[in-house]
């Protein structure tokens, strides 16, 4: 028992004669007060344990060898590590190093796995479907200088077509997602028929998975690889409100035939034939010019000015169309650059109402408009997509449309003109199957 009266000099010898466990608090708290008084920085225990002043701050510290080599650690600061909490350290470490395992150095693994388990468990609880969607979004507004209604738009999409359908709604982490819980739910747009909605949200999925594949979110491509290949079947509802297309092969037998044999304007049969036979918009075909056509690669390189979206637009030609405009030029090619040029006006191409007028002048009005082609063409091809393996997503790409994902874009831009070509092909030879 240590008392005020005590000698300095017998408590300092008795702590250093004493063992470790039988030594109190009370004996503690006098050595510190005799350290402090005397400036004494460290007092050791022995066996390489002792109690340092540092920064103003008492440390238990432990030095050991092992493996030749000298390490260093401390066990808290006291009181806040008490003495027993001290002691029971010392034992834990002492009894590591006998069974050869170097405590410091396990600790360090330790902490690194548990640190590893907490930014798990963090990113496992933060990368939900909704998080990693709206970084996707974010990042492809940033890179594409997209407008915030578009943006919107998109939101919307996934809210309502794709979130809803999950197990946990928008909270759902990403890695939870399987390949099923998204063709379940593309497959109640398909029900619905919403052929427009279905390309859409499968498109901005695989935009997800792939921005979430690209910065190691997760680690399988699986996933949007199988869904860009993923076919949707469509049974088609043909229009019967608006009339804006026709969709019934008899109904596109008469009114093709009707258009092939059209002789009220030579100029504005061609015009008929380039607008169902390419699916363009009327702003790009009545201003087309002979120096947007090559011949030789049988395309139709559409400038960036006569498009809606301000982007160049390559539009592979069929051998059908390529045999009408190359009748069409032995009458125009020498004009005035148009393929259609005015005939009031020498330095200006036909009206934007041309088409349509002549669509109404033979039985269609209300029932087919020149935009309507667009529509016609989607729906027949969608309709025998799987039979001869049209893909939706370059009928997409014909029709200007943006689909995919940035990366899959910069991919793309490269590649599809020949599988367009295909597409269009089919389409041009449907059609003229169709004539009697």
């Amino acid at each position: 028992m240590i008392s005020e009266t005590q000698p300095t000099n017998y408590i300092i010898n008795n702590l250093k004669n004493k063992e470790l466990n039988k030594i109190t608090d009370k004996e503690i708290e006098a050595l510190i007060k005799y350290c402090l008084e005397n400036d004494i920085k460290t007092f050791s225990f022995g066996g390489g344990f002792s109690l340092a002043m540092k920064s103003n701050n008492l440390l238990w510290r432990y030095r050991y060898s092992m493996d030749l080599k000298k390490y260093d650690t401390n066990f808290g600061k006291y009181p806040s590590v008490s003495l027993k909490q001290a002691r029971d350290k010392l034992k834990a470490y002492k009894k590591k190093i006998e069974e050869g395992i170097n405590p410091i150095l396990a600790n360090k693994e330790k902490i690194e796995t548990i640190k590893k388990e907490k930014e798990l468990k963090k990113a496992y609880e933060t990368n939900t479907i909704y998080f990693v969607s709206e970084k996707y979004l974010t990042t492809k507004q940033n890179h594409k200088n997209l407008k915030d209604i578009t943006i919107d738009k998109a939101r919307t999409r996934l809210k309502e077509h794709f979130f809803n359908y999950l197990p946990k709604k928008e909270d759902t982490p990403i890695y939870e997602i399987t390949l099923e819980h998204i063709i379940k739910a593309l497959e109640v747009i398909q029900d619905d028929n919403k052929l427009e909605t279905l390309s859409r949200v499968k498109m901005l999925i695989i935009g997800v998975y792939e921005y979430a594949y690209a910065n190691d979110i997760i680690d399988d491509s699986n996933i949007f690889t199988k869904l860009r290949l993923k076919s949707f079947k469509i049974v088609h509802k043909a229009n019967v409100k608006n009339h804006s297309t026709v969709t019934d092969e008899n109904e596109i037998k008469k009114l093709y035939n009707l258009m092939a044999n059209y002789n009220y304007g030579f100029f504005t049969k061609y015009a008929l034939m380039l607008t169902i036979h390419t699916a363009q918009r009327q702003g790009s075909i009545i201003s087309a010019k002979w120096c947007e056509i090559d011949f030789n690669k049988k395309l139709w390189i559409i400038p960036a000015e006569n498009m809606k979206m301000k982007k160049e637009h390559i539009v592979p030609l069929s051998d059908v169309i390529i045999k009408y405009l190359k009748e069409l030029y032995e009458i125009t090619g020498t004009t005035n650059g148009y393929l259609f040029p005015n005939s009031q006006h020498s330095n200006r191409h036909i009206s934007n109402n041309t088409v349509g007028s002549a669509i109404n002048r033979i039985g269609y009005k209300d029932r087919q408009t020149a935009h309507g082609f667009r529509a016609m063409f989607k729906s027949v091809t969608k309709a025998n997509q799987e039979r001869y393996k049209l893909s939706n997503e370059y009928v997409e790409r014909i029709l200007a449309h943006t689909v995919g994902s940035e990366v899959e874009n910069t991919y793309l831009r490269l590649t599809p003109l020949e599988e367009m070509r295909i597409i269009l092909n089919w389409w041009s030879d449907y059609l003229e199957s169709l004539r009697d």
